[in-house]
């Protein structure tokens, strides 16, 4: 049996690195940097761009490229971080992030694109450009897919800096109700502090016993305890 020839241009791919295994040594090196923080931050983000890049991968060339320029921002943002605060890092990748949304905006990578440039706005205290767009990667991610809900879980941080309260509890509480498991013990604890905040004493015991019975061993659950049994 004569064996199958592969084209040159095939050749030439498959000699080229492999953009999603890059990226996601990026999304490993920044989940060990960051996975003591609680908050929505670079982890959730990166995370989803694992879980997400990983069902859709690379249909085509330009699928490809925006990939490839959504890695190209976040590793100048990762050198700029170390050195400056990040809003100067930010400002530094602004333009490039710009360009790649303008762009390709419409391909996966740039849909993944609107989920990062909110959460670098967030980190850098950027809140209304943060609220647009992660509501822009809401709009355009599939709901069933990883990304969606860290879009969710971001806009919900967005809004408690913002001061929008009742739409924070929206978004924690679509959560809640969703398919996302990672994200739902931190949202059922920050939906009871939410609670807490507005005097709903009993609705944040429900959320707050909720909270200990599906995730036992979340990080604050003795401190949880003693609240409630205070």
């Amino acid at each position: 049996m004569s064996q199958k020839r592969i084209s040159r241009a095939r050749k030439r791919d498959l000699q080229q690195p492999d953009e999603f295994l890059s990226v996601t040594a990026t999304i490993v090196q920044k989940l060990n940097r960051y996975r003591t923080s609680l908050a929505i931050g670079v982890v959730v983000i990166f995370l989803a761009l694992a879980g997400y890049s990983a069902l859709r991968y690379f249909t085509n060339q330009a699928e490809n490229r925006a990939f490839q320029r959504l890695s190209a921002n976040l590793k100048m943002y990762q050198e700029a971080v170390r050195e400056k605060a990040p809003p100067e890092a930010l400002e530094q990748v602004k333009p490039q992030f710009e360009s790649l949304l303008d762009e390709d905006g419409h391909r996966e990578g740039g849909k993944l694109a609107h989920l990062v440039f909110a959460d670098l706005n967030y980190r850098a205290g950027h809140h209304d450009v943060a609220i647009a767009n992660y509501e822009k990667a809401i709009e355009l991610i599939p709901l069933d897919h990883l990304a969606h809900g860290s879009a969710l879980s971001g806009l919900g941080y967005a809004y408690l800096e913002a001061g929008k309260m009742d739409e924070a509890a929206g978004c924690f509480e679509k959560i809640i109700a969703g398919n996302y498991p990672h994200l739902k013990a931190d949202a059922l604890y920050q939906l009871g502090r939410l609670y807490g905040a507005q005097g709903q004493t009993a609705k944040q015991k429900d959320v707050y016993q909720r909270l200990l019975d599906e995730a036992p061993s979340f990080v604050y659950a003795d401190l949880i305890k003693r609240q409630l049994e205070g």
